[in-house]
């Protein structure tokens, strides 16, 4: 079984997304980051478009974001943005 990590995507209603994935690809200001579990601690600014992750079943599951931040440590991952829909 692939090593998880907690993600949370959230905005100013709430959490958009809370879950244990294994895989995010999420937009940057230069093109894409894919994270894993065990990353080093990383924050990034997003231009916002296609976030999308993984999840242990295998289900992949798409997020149109808004601009903003991502940070992950410790394999707790937290999106910060003014919009998300699925």
């Amino acid at each position: 079984m692939a090593a998880t990590y907690s993600l949370r995507i959230l905005t100013p209603q709430g959490a958009a997304y809370e879950g244990t994935v294994v895989h995010t690809l999420l937009p940057t200001e230069n093109g894409f980051a894919g994270v894993l579990a065990h990353h080093a601690p990383y924050l990034v600014s997003s231009k916002g478009g296609t976030l999308t992750t993984r999840e242990p079943s295998g289900i992949e599951k798409t997020f149109r974001v808004g601009p903003g931040f991502f940070e992950i440590s410790h394999d707790q991952a937290v999106f910060l943005t003014q919009s998300c829909s699925s």
